[in-house]
């Protein structure tokens, strides 16, 4: 971000595209042509793919225990209190 004249930040985004891609081999290779220079450097947000297997509610809640939703909520509050904190510098 960079500042303006008025002295409120801005983003600039030249370009932005939604890329499929497959990793395979330590490598992601598009899906698709991009059209990029050779040796172009680019930056790459990865999202992964929900896996249902990995994200089945219902066997994670029967998995946690009580101990485990004291755990979380004690740790939310000291989260929301560490950003209460940063708001206030």
């Amino acid at each position: 971000m960079r500042a303006t004249s008025s002295s409120q930040p801005c983003a600039i985004t030249l370009h932005m595209a939604i890329i499929e891609a497959e990793f395979e081999n330590g490598v992601l290779r598009p899906v698709r042509h991009l059209a990029l220079r050779p040796g172009e450097r680019v930056g790459i947000v990865v999202v992964r793919r929900p896996d249902p297997a990995r994200w089945d509610l219902a066997r994670l809640s029967a998995q946690s225990g009580d101990e485990d939703q004291k755990l979380a909520q004690e740790g939310l509050a000291d989260w929301a209190a560490a950003l209460d904190r940063e708001d206030r510098r």
